[in-house]
């Protein structure tokens, strides 16, 4: 066998007395004998001594080095085990007793490779530790110089996928090196700049918050992360990756990263700068300047996809982890993103009324975007003793946000195919600038008190400030002359022509304090006291500008506001957390107090108080079966308040056809969710199932009031009307909201292809709740998906990875408003390959098949993405290539394509992308290890 390739070979040979009746168990653990350790995958051959007619049995080593013959007729046996790189162990046995067992097998490391062995198995794919689902990285193979991104995307169970990576069905939210956080919360930045090559296996867990791992209580507050693993060999050295490419016309790209591993002390850098609109990392939209998706929950994170078009962006990042001496250790991370967009978008909607009436609207859209972010994350741990340890947790973000453009629309009602009446054509200008900034800090102490009882005291105190400023000038011109195709703005019916200062800071102030007591050695109690004080201030000016008065000095009293508001929250509460073997069961359950005031100042006097109470609890219950199976359980109840711009009182019309009005009435959201995970992984077999399912409720959420087709409606109190072709959104509290969602993995070795399959499945259905034109509405949605991945294991010179997604989605609304039933069928098929075709001559290529296609309408849209490189490996160690390829082959990304469906609306809309062009391209991968690093270290160090 070729040395250069890493495989984990697993054999079983077992010999059976035919002429024993009873059978026993035989149980080994595998050990090196030079470091101790565990060695997964071994294989072992027990066979009869006295029958060698009889026919072998199978079994290898887990993840723990252990392994087992279930049922052997009594006799005598002969043991051997064998692992690539040791010699071979024999050991001669008599089975007579209920169960045998070997301690520890010691292997002694071989000094030169295995040339050849006689029988191959599965590599070890996954396997199961407590709660954490271990994948084998060696058991996925990928082409030399790929990244983690492309090892993870090949593993059962795991999607890399809309800037995110999904694991069983829940978002990955943090991502860990070797234990050790890797550019904060920005996932993608992490599997994007380590090198596959560099990894033994990918851990996912659920990781817990802060105060849980200190007073070691899990009160359900934590996410789920993933953990990169690094080969003990890759641990100290130089390595990453160098690009840069040029192509026809005018398109550019050259970054790359290089990560400094000395043991402890890591040091990693990312760059890149490019006109193609690839990001290497998101960056933290703290404005909500590029949210598209409407209305957030206050729980959402930040970070953001690339935006619709096309980008020139520069990015640099840097992430630091050390050791301070004994008792310290540090990671922090610095990020800068700028980002330069232009897009051209159109867009065509249409609206359902309560009539026969349709109403069409179709615009196009030129902007252009400058948005620049900063963002600085760190975290330091100091244990002064073995009573006392702090943990201080520090961020810091910038962000700079302007933006122009100009919008086109005419809006039209159909009451038939032949009755098309137009309504008014509309330009629309804007421009925006605005900043902002959040800065927060956390400090957590922790003071083991003396006793026989194990039990500390826990005390925790942060704050956030934050701020938030934007100076907006919208002009709007509205034409209800058809014939006005051209939009003069010296000929216009009406105008709308504003000037809107916003400033809006606030502050966060928050402690806690906990005592936790081990009441047995299985189970521990935690008392816990919460307070947490929101402070908001939102002062908009509006100024209405005209023809008479370009420059006005008063502010429209319609538009504008003034005022603060605030919560103070108070939690007091138990956890109970209980420990039999391998199963853990934790119970949380706080009562809550939250005391809301809020300050009008303008356009009245006016004050509030109010209060609410709540019971929050939490559950959460990892259950062992055994070594290969878990379960996994969580129920909890908790409150998010509204946002400040849902509880302004005022009615923003700067956009006439999209009017919103706050609602200062607005209580905070309870949501129960409930979800369970089952995970089973058999490392002899190579096999992973796992099954996730998750439901939430809530009696209270937030959501909006429509009012469409409706021109008389009344929209403030001095009777102004909304207008033929406007619609106004309030948000209200409703109850009825729900959802469930189950999804099915399961993977597999193809050992003739030399492949791993995965198979996915996944149900979703829910229930949104609104209201139009005064009527209760419930949007039902049900969706239905299905797919697999197959992913090479055959060598780094083969590599490819094949996947197909189907999905069905049905959609229906329950209000008497004529409103919109939705069904379609969509299909995504990716390819995916890299081949070493003749000696250094290297072949990559991938496809993107997107399918989409109405069932309640004839819409259909479909279109094949194709890309193309051919390289040659340069250099005697072939860590360079130049390589020269097409982009978008077929000319078919042009424009990108959406379609989104509400309770009343289907909107579609196409936007700017980079499509075909021709580049020459140059990469070089950097490896430097052991002694090649020494120089690089030495300077480190300040040798």
């Amino acid at each position: 066998m070729n040395p250069g390739k890493t495989l984990l070979l697993l054999q079983f040979l077992l010999c059976a007395a035919t002429a024993a009746a009873q059978s026993a168990e035989v149980r080994f653990r595998v050990a090196d004998r030079a470091t101790r350790e565990a060695v997964v995958g071994a294989v072992a051959e027990l066979r009869s001594r006295t029958d060698t007619a009889a026919a072998p049995l199978y079994t290898t080593s887990d993840i723990d080095g252990r392994g087992t013959f279930p049922r052997v007729p009594h006799g005598d046996y002969r043991l051997t085990v064998t692992s690539l790189g040791y010699d071979s162990l024999r050991r001669d046995l008599r089975v007579g007793a209920a169960t045998v067992r070997l301690d520890s097998l010691w292997l002694a490391p071989r000094a030169e490779a295995i040339d050849q062995v006689t029988v191959e198995a599965p590599a070890l794919r996954s396997s199961v530790r407590g709660d954490t689902l271990s994948y084998r990285a060696s058991a996925y193979k990928v082409s030399f110089g790929a990244d983690a991104e492309s090892l993870i995307s090949k593993m059962p169970g795991l999607e890399v996928a809309d800037g995110g990576i999904e694991a069983q069905g829940r978002t990955v939210q943090r991502v860990y090196v070797d234990g050790r956080e890797f550019f904060g919360n920005d996932v993608m930045s992490a599997i994007r700049n380590i090198p596959a090559d560099m990894i033994e296996s990918i851990d996912i867990y659920n990781s817990q918050s802060d105060q849980s791992e200190f007073t070691g209580v899990d009160t359900g507050e934590g996410h789920t992360s993933l953990n990169i693993v690094t080969l003990p060999d890759k641990r100290r050295g130089a390595f990453g990756r160098l690009y840069g490419a040029y192509g026809i016309a005018d398109k550019y790209i050259g970054g790359g990263n290089v990560n400094i591993f000395d043991n402890d002390r890591r040091i990693s850098v990312v760059g890149l700068a490019n006109n193609i609109s690839r990001q290497n990392f998101s960056f933290e939209d703290i404005l909500g300047t590029t949210d598209r998706s409407g209305r957030k929950s206050p729980n959402n994170s930040f970070m953001v996809r690339p935006l619709d078009g096309i980008s020139t962006v520069q990015a640099i990042g840097v992430n630091y982890s050390d050791d301070w001496g004994a008792k310290g250790k540090v990671t922090a991370s610095y990020f800068f993103n700028r980002t330069d967009n232009h897009n051209t978008s159109q867009s065509d909607r249409q609206t359902f009324t309560s009539t026969d009436k349709l109403v069409l609207y179709n615009d196009e859209n030129r902007s252009k975007t400058l948005n620049l972010n900063h963002r600085f994350n760190s975290r330091i741990d100091y244990k002064f003793s073995d009573r006392h340890s702090v943990m201080m947790r520090t961020s810091f973000s910038l962000q700079d946000n302007n933006s122009r453009n100009e919008l086109r629309s005419r809006t039209d009602n159909k009451f038939s195919d032949d009755d098309i009446r137009f309504v008014y054509r509309r330009r629309n200008f804007g421009h925006n600038n605005s900043d902002g900034y959040n800065v927060s800090n956390y400090l957590l102490y922790r003071y083991r008190l003396p006793g026989a009882k194990s039990h500390n005291l826990t005390v925790g105190a942060g704050g956030t400030y934050r701020s938030y400023e934007q100076l907006s000038r919208p002009r709007q011109y509205t034409f209800r002359d058809p014939d006005n195709i051209e939009c003069d703005t010296s000929d216009y019916s009406s105008r709308n022509i504003t000037r809107t200062d916003r400033d809006q800071p606030g502050y966060d102030v928050n402690g806690n304090v906990s005592y936790t007591r081990s009441l047995s050695k299985r189970s521990r109690l935690s008392f816990e006291y919460r307070i947490n004080y929101t402070d908001n201030s939102v002062e908009r000016n509006t100024f209405v500008l005209t023809k008479e008065n370009v420059f006005p000095d008063e502010r429209n009293p319609k538009q504008s506001t003034e005022y603060d508001y605030a919560y103070l929250t108070h939690r007091i509460g138990s956890t109970y957390q209980y420990y039999f073997k391998k199963t853990k069961i934790a119970g949380t359950l706080h009562y809550q107090h939250a005391a809301f005031s809020s300050d009008y100042a303008f356009p009245y006097a006016r004050k509030t108080e109010t209060s609410f109470d709540n019971l929050t609890y939490s559950v959460v219950a990892n259950i062992n079966v055994n070594r290969n199976n878990t379960l996994k359980f969580n129920a909890s109840g908790r409150t998010s308040n509204p946002r400040a711009t849902d509880l302004q009182d005022i009615v923003n019309t700067t956009n006439r056809q999209n009017v919103f009005a706050g609602n200062p009435g607005l209580d905070p959201v309870y949501t129960h969710r409930l979800s369970g995970q089952y995970i089973r992984a058999n490392p002899a077999k190579g096999r992973t199932f796992t099954v996730s399912a998750e439901a939430t409720a809530s009696p209270n959420t937030i959501t909006d009031s429509l009012v469409i087709d409706s021109p008389d409606f009344v929209i403030d109190d001095e009777g102004t009307k909304l207008g033929e072709g406007n619609q106004y959104t309030k948000p209200v509290n409703l109850a009825g909201l729900w959802s469930l969602r189950a999804s099915v993995n399961y993977g597999m070795p193809v050992r003739w292809l030399r492949s791993n399959l995965n198979f996915r499945a996944g149900i979703s259905t829910g229930r949104i709740p609104s209201i139009i034109n005064g009527e209760r509405n419930f949007l039902n949605n049900n969706v239905y998906n299905a797919g697999l991945t197959l992913g090479s294991n055959i060598s780094e010179a083969v590599d490819f990875r094949l996947s197909y997604t189907g999905r069905y989605n049905v959609s229906r609304s329950s209000s008497e408003v004529r409103t919109l039933d939705n069904t379609y069928f969509s299909q995504t098929a990716k390819a995916e390959t890299t081949f070493v075709l003749w000696k250094r001559l290297v072949l990559r290529a991938n496809a993107d098949y997107n399918y989409y296609r109405g069932i309640t309408d004839t819409f259909l849209e479909e279109r094949l993405i194709c890309n193309a490189m051919l390289g040659v490996k340069l250099f005697r160690n072939c860590l360079g290539e130049a390589s020269v390829g097409v982009n978008d082959i077929l000319d078919q990304n042009g424009t990108t394509f959406r379609r989104t469906v509400s309770g009343t609306t289907l909107r579609n809309v196409t936007n700017l992308a980079v499509g075909r062009y021709v580049s020459f391209q140059f990469t070089y991968n950097l490896r430097l290890f052991r002694r090649q690093s020494n120089a690089v270290m030495d300077a480190l160090q300040g040798k």
